[in-house]
Order: C-alpha cells, then sequence, then structure tokens
C-alpha cells in the first residue's frame, strides 16, 4: 500500500499543502489559499479534504512549519519543522543544485547561500528581516488594497476573488509603466507617505506601482544581501515570486534568476520531505482539528471607510478666492 505525507506551511497571509508518497514524488498540491486570520479553519478544510482524496488510512503523516504551523502542531501533537529547513529543503528538492535561495513571503523576507559537500548541503550564509513588514507580501498587498480606490473608486471587499483580482489589476497596471518613480522602501511609514506625496504630485499610477517593486528588490539588496556575492544558480520563491513585477525587478539585477514551480509551496514540501526522511508517522484525525477550530476561529473585523461628510471638495478640484471685503 502506497502511504502519503502532507506537508502544510501555515504562515502569516496563506495556508499552503502538499502530498508526497513513498517515493518521494510530489502527487498533490493544493490551491494557495489565503486564511484572512482563519487559520485553524482553512488548515482543517483542507486536511478534510485530502484525508477524503487520499484515504486516512494511507495518510502517514501531518507535518506542518510556517508562522502559524508551530502553535497548530503543538495543539494537536503534530511533527513541526523550522520554516527555514523547511524552505531550502524544499528549495533543494525542486532546484537540486541551487546556491541561493531568495525569500520573500507574506511577513517575512530571507537569504540562504549554501554549499555542498557530496550530495549533503551545508547553510553557508543566511539573514533575514527585521520587525520591519518592508518589502513583504503583506505589505505589496495592503498598497494594492489602498490604492484600489484610485484603480476601481469603490468599497473595499476582504475576500480571496477580490484580492486576486485587486493584484491581477494592480500588477498589470504597473507592467504599462515607461517611468517608474524612485520610492523610498526601507520602512512601511516611508514607503506609504512617499507614495501618497507621490500621488498628490500627480504621478502616474502604473510608474507608482512599478517604482513601489524595484524599490522593494533595493532594499532587499542593500539590507538583506548586504555586501555579499550571491553565488548561482539562484532561486526566487514565496508568494512574491509569483508577482510579475517583482520578479522583473529582481532579474534588473539577476537575468539568471530562478522561478521553479510550485514557488508557493516550497516550505510545505520541505517539511513533507522532512517526515518522510526522518520516519515520522502521525496523522491526528478530524476531531482533533475540528476541536482546535472551535477554540481558535474568529471573524476579521474591518473598520468603516473614513467619510467627509462636513468636508466639501468641488468638483474641477479649484480652490475658490473669497471677496474683497
Amino acid at each position: 500500500m502506497e502511504n502519503y505525507y502532507i506537508g502544510i506551511d501555515a504562515g502569516s497571509v496563506s495556508v499552503n499543502a502538499v502530498v508526497i508518497n513513498d517515493k518521494e514524488e510530489l502527487v498533490y498540491e493544493h490551491p494557495y489559499k489565503r486564511h484572512f486570520g482563519g487559520v485553524e479553519t482553512v488548515v482543517f478544510e483542507i486536511v478534510d479534504e485530502l484525508y477524503s482524496r487520499f484515504s486516512f488510512e494511507k495518510i502517514k503523516a501531518l507535518v506542518f512549519t510556517g508562522n502559524h504551523g508551530s502553535i497548530i502542531s503543538e495543539r494537536i501533537s503534530a511533527f513541526y519543522e523550522f520554516e527555514s529547513i523547511a524552505q531550502i529543503l524544499g528549495s533543494v528538492f525542486l532546484q537540486p543544485d541551487v546556491r541561493s535561495i531568495i525569500s520573500m513571503g507574506g511577513q517575512d523576507t530571507a537569504l540562504y547561500i549554501l554549499s555542498y559537500h557530496g550530495d549533503t548541503w551545508e547553510l553557508e550564509d543566511f539573514n533575514t528581516n527585521g520587525p520591519c513588514a518592508s518589502g513583504t507580501g503583506s505589505f505589496i498587498d495592503q498598497q494594492a488594497e489602498r490604492l484600489a480606490s484610485s484603480m476601481y473608486g469603490k468599497e473595499a471587499d476582504i475576500s480571496e476573488a477580490h484580492i486576486s483580482k485587486i493584484l491581477e489589476d494592480f500588477i498589470a497596471l504597473g507592467r504599462k509603466s515607461q517611468h517608474p518613480a524612485r520610492v523610498a522602501s526601507r520602512c512601511t511609514v516611508f514607503t506609504k507617505s512617499d507614495m501618497i506625496h507621490l500621488q498628490n504630485k500627480g504621478e502616474k499610477l502604473e510608474d507608482i506601482i512599478a517604482g513601489l517593486h524595484e524599490g522593494n528588490a533595493s532594499n532587499y539588496l542593500s539590507t538583506i544581501v548586504s555586501n555579499r556575492v550571491l553565488p548561482r544558480p539562484i532561486l526566487f520563491i514565496g508568494g512574491l515570486a509569483t508577482n510579475e513585477l517583482q520578479v522583473k525587478a529582481f532579474r534588473d539585477h539577476f537575468p539568471e534568476l530562478i522561478v521553479p514551480k510550485h514557488v508557493t509551496s516550497v516550505g510545505a514540501i520541505g517539511v513533507a520531505l522532512q517526515a518522510k526522511e526522518l520516519g515520522i508517522s502521525n496523522r491526528p484525525n478530524l476531531s482533533a482539528l475540528k476541536s482546535m477550530t472551535e477554540k481558535g476561529t474568529f471573524t476579521f473585523v474591518g473598520a468603516p471607510r473614513l467619510q467627509l461628510d462636513k468636508t466639501d471638495f468641488p468638483a474641477d478640484n479649484q480652490v475658490k478666492t473669497l471677496p474683497k471685503a
């Protein structure tokens, strides 16, 4: 009987899941799914689906990585692997000769530099961002949402389909840019202020969007890469690796940059492979997962849109002079 290992990366923005078999072959990748804070519920839904699809009896292990993966694994007594190790294992699986890994997820950005001794890899150098969210996927999401009113003139809607549509249009608009604006990207506060200032100056939205992504790449090079020389091949992984503008911005510096398949599931692949390698045998039942969701689920609350009821802006945007006394 063929056995399966389910790897789940419960990150700050999304839950990504894969299934591998005894031969360490990737047999299934679950579609990318945002959790909007309801991590436990999304994990339960995905695991319920995978248990049904692959048969509970054939599941050898259910294992976790990611920012939320540690807490979930503790609650249901499942195996957990540190995100950095899982990302490296997944990257080496997808690109066996990889030397440098640029990782940009929802909350974290990181750099891994590997060396090899025979068939064994060794972490030669490593760096990650601090508490600032500048350059992360969640920050790009926020800016896309903020500019949505300028793009559509509509109220924001919090849903998977809506945000995916906003990001798609956001990136498509940025691709039209001929002269990307200079956006300070070292700090989220300065970046937002810079973007608002550029809008007030009348810069085109496409130039601001393109400039934001170029600033992201430059910020990563100055703060994360610093004085390091990145050995080739260079892999780009994480949610931002699905963003064409961010890939283009990095390829301006690293033309040979590789964006592998399954780019958002690298951590999930890595932890599943680790479970197989270590001989982990652990499959929490659905009742334990269901109990976890009942304890952890909460409703995502959004603030109402700002209304300027007592302020009048003339349609022609002209300031009228007061009559002389």
